[in-house]
């Protein structure tokens, strides 16, 4: 698979349109949408900004691995998904919450 190709299959899967991903990126949409249809890659500049927007790693765009010493189960990215997505209260509490449980672990 190309990074075009995975770049788009991150998109669809996540339910990003070009439109949201322009406006995350600040990329314009007709230059998202010619990585579509003329099959090119971002460039090298945009890539990082574009993973970021996208919450991947240039690794996984890159060469569709991640380099990592460890893989997140569905469960463990569901979570990260979510924090991420969350207003700030909401992390505050999720990580206040993630602290108690640690606690309860250790303790």
């Amino acid at each position: 698979m190309d990074i075009n190709e995975r770049l788009f299959k991150v998109m669809k899967d996540n339910g990003i349109s070009i439109r949201e991903l322009a406006r995350r990126t600040g990329i314009t949409a007709s230059t998202i949408s010619d990585w579509n249809t003329k099959h090119t890659n971002p460039t090298a500049e945009k890539i990082p900004v574009v993973c970021e927007a996208l919450g991947i790693t240039v690794s996984y765009l890159l060469k569709g691995t991640e380099e990592t010493d460890f893989v997140l189960s569905d469960d463990e990215r569901n979570l990260v998904e979510t924090f991420r997505n969350a207003d700030v209260e909401s992390q505050k509490r999720l990580l206040a919450y993630f602290k108690q449980m640690r606690k309860k672990k250790e303790g």
